[in-house]
């Protein structure tokens, strides 16, 4: 709590310097004063001028122009209207939740009971911290009443005279690095930039700084690309949409892995291992799913939705004791979990059609194939085993290329895939479809008529 009681007592009576003489062509008027100089309070006067005034040669202008510039004690505490920033709110009824900027309002805004989140105050104070069960408020008055708590312990703190501490801008850079710090490792990284910035103005050199300042500041440009191309709705039916759901997933999955290797603090890790997992999960990336969703669930303590997601990974790994143990695991800790439930019951199915004839085994191909992939392994097969090119062997030759078939048949129609891929039993439609296909002479595959051509 020093920190915060430092925002209101770190500055010193000060009054900005008379005008000074400009003759530089690129001067809008005869005399410069600080109110021209105001979007320029980081930059030194050598930088500003070719010609400095020579008393301010080397200095910043907001040592020059401290009250434009903001630096002045009785601009400390800030007016009663200037004393709110905004409502940041938040996900999962928790303060630190994920953040919801598109849910954000005013200061003068009610937030009422069922939002989470907080008050974000002028200087980096937070105030009224919520989840959603709490009585309705304004930012406006809790910025106030904080900002008033936090006089009147700067009061007590000083024997009650008031007396302003003598200003010191190492202490200020120190402190408001440590307080940018403490925001970026909580996962606050807007307050952590602004804390950044605020004291890189102070020592525009600082390495530790300005080393977290960069990382914090591509962080923050790689989450929002991923916010936006996550939440983005995809257009089209079928087959269309399925190819730019999964342009969307790998799109995805290179700025998550972009973010990770920024090495940011464990509290985004979690997460971006989280949307990474699933990601590498939809476009059946089967080594890199397995491993992701496996730190994933290591960064989230072992919890249900972690562990549902890993089991997930070990099904397109084709683990499948391994998967059924993890979902057993989750119903020991939650009987009612519905997802655990039926994973459980697909993981089963797909072990014992495992040990029995499996489509993927008999095409000699991976769970995460292509539709590519897949049709090349069948049309390659179906002339190994075809009867005409073994008379030596016709039967069991025609025994392989009838599995062939019935493979093909399911895994070259995307909604029959899906559904073998969740253990459905489609012998009964298979064998139908087969019988239609040898009266009249052509295999039917995934709604194609594919004829086998020998030259």
């Amino acid at each position: 709590m020093s920190w915060l009681l430092a925002l209101v007592y770190s500055v010193a009576p000060c009054e900005d310097s008379a005008p000074w003489p400009c003759k530089e062509e690129s001067c809008s008027a005869p005399e410069i004063d600080c109110a021209s100089l105001h979007t320029s309070c980081s930059a030194r006067f050598s930088d500003i001028f070719r010609s400095p005034p020579s008393a301010h040669l080397s200095k910043y202008v907001y040592e020059v122009c401290p009250r434009t510039c903001g630096r002045c004690s009785d601009s400390g505490a800030g007016s009663v209207d200037d004393i709110c920033i905004s409502w940041r709110q938040t996900s999962d009824c928790s303060a630190s939740g994920k953040r919801q900027p598109q849910r954000d309002v005013d200061c003068s805004a009610t937030v009422r009971s069922g939002w989470s989140g907080y008050c974000e105050c002028r200087g980096g104070v937070r105030a009224a911290d919520s989840g959603c069960e709490h009585e309705e408020f304004t930012c406006q008055d809790m910025c106030t009443k904080q900002w008033e708590w936090l006089r009147e312990q700067r009061k007590q703190r000083q024997g009650g005279d008031g007396a302003d501490e003598p200003f010191s801008a190492d202490d200020n850079l120190k402190k408001l690095y440590k307080r940018g710090k403490g925001f970026y490792v909580m996962g606050n990284t807007e307050l952590a930039l602004r804390h950044f910035r605020e004291a890189l103005k102070l020592d525009p050199e600082h390495q530790e700084c300005k080393a977290d300042y960069k990382q914090a500041k591509k962080l923050s440009k790689i989450l929002e690309k991923i916010e936006g191309v996550m939440g983005k709705e995809v257009e089209g039916k079928g087959r269309q949409k399925q190819l730019e759901r999964d342009d969307q997933y790998e799109e995805a999955r290179q700025l998550l892995s972009d973010a990770l290797e920024l090495l940011p603090p464990s509290v985004y890790r979690a997460s971006l291992y989280r949307d990474l997992c699933i990601c590498n999960t939809k476009t059946r990336r089967q080594d890199e799913s397995l491993k992701v969703c496996t730190k994933h669930s290591e960064h989230d303590s072992q919890s249900a939705a972690s562990n549902l997601l890993l089991a997930e990974a070990l099904l397109l790994n084709e683990k499948f004791e391994e998967a059924i143990s993890t979902y057993r695991r989750i119903i020991e800790q939650d009987e009612h979990n519905k997802e655990a439930r039926q994973g459980l019951q697909q993981a089963e199915k797909l072990l014992k059609r495992s040990k029995e004839h499996d489509h993927y085994k008999v095409l000699q191909v991976s769970r995460s194939s292509t539709s590519r992939e897949i049709k090349r392994a069948y049309h390659k097969l179906a002339v190994e085993y075809h009867p005409d090119k073994n008379p030596t062997d016709r039967e069991a030759a025609e025994a392989k290329f009838k599995l062939v078939a019935e493979a093909y048949e399911v895994l070259s129609d995307e909604d029959k895939r899906r559904r073998y891929d969740a253990g459905e039993d489609l012998s009964g439609n298979e064998e139908q479809q087969q019988q239609q296909g040898q009266r009249t002479g052509w295999m039917h595959h995934g709604g194609q008529h594919v004829h086998v051509r020998f030259g």
